[in-house]
């Protein structure tokens, strides 16, 4: 009897049965892109090589494989690294539009900080996320991973660049410009 052995995260899981790898596949934890392995073989590979590709969904032949991660478009994410930034930006817009004539004698930091528009960060935040997430299945990426964390901003971004074998660069951007943000309105 076969053991095989899946990656998930960066993490070895296993040994398994190959009705509990079934198990996994028909449970969508694991996909045609999962790296698995089992004794015999010299290197991990891709599910969907593998004699358990049987076990897969089966999709419309017409349909493309995912586009491979280095070839995604990568604006969004981006834009979602600078929000916290971007989001207090729109709340001073806001604040000055707002009450700008009214809060003549107030610095828009004052404005910000007796009025405060924190919402449209968090509005802001989430909207691109959910807009990224969004982009990544158009483009046939598993998302079921890390998708339902959009609304939670950080982890999705760990997540997402852990899942596309990317640099976790944006979320280091990300949690940095959240940081200062926080200190300035300390």
């Amino acid at each position: 009897m076969t053991e095989w052995h899946y990656e998930k995260e960066g993490r070895r899981h296993g040994p398994l049965t190959e009705k509990d790898i079934t198990t996994l596949i028909t449970q969508r934890r694991i996909h045609a892109n999962t790296l698995v392995w089992h004794q015999g073989q010299l290197a991990w590979v891709p599910l969907n090589t593998t004699l358990l590709a049987a076990a897969l969904p089966t999709t419309p032949e017409h349909e493309p494989p995912p586009l491979p991660s280095y070839r995604l478009n990568n604006t969004i994410v981006w834009l979602l690294a600078f929000a916290p930034l971007l989001g207090f930006l729109l709340e001073s817009i806001v604040a000055i539009l707002i009450y700008g004539r009214r809060g003549f004698g107030y610095s828009v930091y004052q404005l910000l900080f007796t009025h405060p528009f924190w919402y449209l960060s968090v509005i802001l935040n989430i909207a691109l996320s959910y807009r990224d997430e969004h982009n990544l299945k158009k483009a046939g990426i598993d998302t079921s991973g890390y998708g339902a964390m959009a609304w939670l901003v950080p982890v999705y971004l760990w997540r997402r660049a852990k899942a596309l074998g990317q640099a976790p660069s944006y979320f280091w951007v990300w949690v940095i410009l959240f940081g200062i943000v926080l200190l300035m309105a300390l």
